[in-house]
């Protein structure tokens, strides 16, 4: 018969779920990582990703039509709140509250087409949602616009002439994050 499970044991299984892996906690609990498991099974604990209530990026993604990578950059470079959890086989997920997504959804609406979101595929939906999808027709979501040969070499030739990012941005149309990005990418190529 195993060790019996005490209370700080318990506490500590509940902490640890979905920021360690399985075989780290079991570890630090000195037990197998089959006698974790079957705890976290009688505990209702056995997927971290569904107990939280939160989606994937990828479920994201789905309910929105967009690409799972759109998300990742919304995330990574425009500030959508998301949290990482590890489920019991080490699979780290990246998760979002929907709460959180329409928040930030409504300050930045320029980056989403919401006629493509069906209706009810995020509840519970905010007030303003139904308004932006009949707004959405008439504004021009953006696009990701691929380099040209031309525009690096001016893009290189005005970095050498010492023109600030801001500066070359405004003169190829380009968001200067795109311009530093493309730079960078550059100079690690030529190096």
């Amino acid at each position: 018969m195993g060790q019996k499970w005490t209370e700080e044991d318990v506490y500590f299984l509940q902490k640890r779920i979905g920021g360690s892996s399985l075989s780290a906690i079991a570890k630090k609990l000195n037990r197998s990582e089959t006698a974790v498991s079957l705890k976290l099974k009688k505990m209702g604990l056995r997927n971290t990703k569904k107990a939280t209530g939160l989606l994937t990026a990828s479920e994201l993604a789905e309910a929105l039509n967009v690409d799972r990578k759109t998300v990742h950059n919304w995330i990574q470079f425009h500030g959508l709140e998301a949290t990482s959890r590890i489920t019991c086989y080490e699979r780290k997920f990246v998760l979002v509250d929907v709460h959180s997504f329409w928040e930030w959804a409504k300050q930045n609406q320029e980056k989403i087409d919401f006629r493509l979101i069906e209706k009810h595929a995020l509840p519970p939906e905010p007030e303003w949602l139904d308004e932006a999808r009949k707004t959405a027709t008439e504004k021009k979501i953006k696009k990701y616009k691929h380099w040209t040969t031309k525009e690096i070499e001016l893009l290189l030739k005005w970095r050498r002439e010492g023109f600030n990012f801001n500066d070359i941005a405004e003169k190829l149309n380009r968001s200067r994050v795109s311009v530093e990005r493309r730079y960078a990418r550059c100079k690690l190529h030529f190096e």
